[in-house]
């Protein structure tokens, strides 16, 4: 039976980084935030919610949503942010749980999902994966690498739970694993490829 496992951690942990290590390894690896980008430019019905909540300003010229506007309208707003996701979030489990139906043949198949625990979906899952990232280097992450200003990385690393609520919720998960990423890139994978290895060696 396939192991089911959620990869998660604060925004700028290094999920999409252990992603592509994943892959390259072999394991099929869907992301949720893949998801959410694809039913922004393609749910029809979403998209109609979203015209009517939040106006025709969140859309580009295109058609499709402007997610840096939307964020820009949700993320200081817990209750927008809340309804949004009663949308979002439904339509995104669906299509992860078919995914791992689609490769139920594997032996272990990984589900990227940043806000794991803030949906209370941990207890899906066989192993619970977290990236752990001091909120420093995820500030400077956001900054230096996504162009944020300041106000508004902390604004998105405030909007989660905070590293310890998920380091307790990892270490309650019977198959919970904290890994540290602070370091290098170097350093994640060869934590990942442990891990890997006991995958298969069980």
């Amino acid at each position: 039976m396939v192991c089911r496992i959620a990869l998660t951690g604060g925004i700028a942990s290094g999920k999409s980084l252990a992603g592509e290590y994943l892959k390259g390894r072999g394991i099929p690896v869907i992301d949720a935030d893949d998801v959410v980008h694809s039913l922004l430019r393609e749910d029809g019905d979403l998209k109609a919610h979203i015209r009517e909540t939040f106006g025709p300003d969140v859309f580009d010229e295109t058609g499709a949503v402007d997610r840096p506007a939307l964020g820009a309208r949700v993320f200081q707003h817990p209750d927008r942010r809340k309804l949004l996701e009663s949308w979002i979030h439904p339509k995104t489990r669906h299509q992860i749980e078919a995914f791992f139906a689609q490769n139920a043949d594997q032996p272990a198949v990984v589900a990227i999902i940043p806000l794991l625990f803030e949906s209370g979906l941990a207890e899906r899952y066989d192993q619970v994966w977290l990236l752990d990232t001091d909120p420093a280097t995820q500030l400077e992450r956001l900054r230096h690498k996504r162009g944020m200003s300041e106000a508004d990385a902390l604004a998105r690393i405030q909007s989660q739970l905070s590293r310890e609520q998920k380091q307790a919720m990892t270490r309650q998960h019977p198959g919970g694993v904290i890994l540290p990423n602070t370091g290098t890139p170097e350093a994640l994978h060869e934590a990942l490829a442990r891990l890997v290895s006991d995958l298969a060696s069980t």
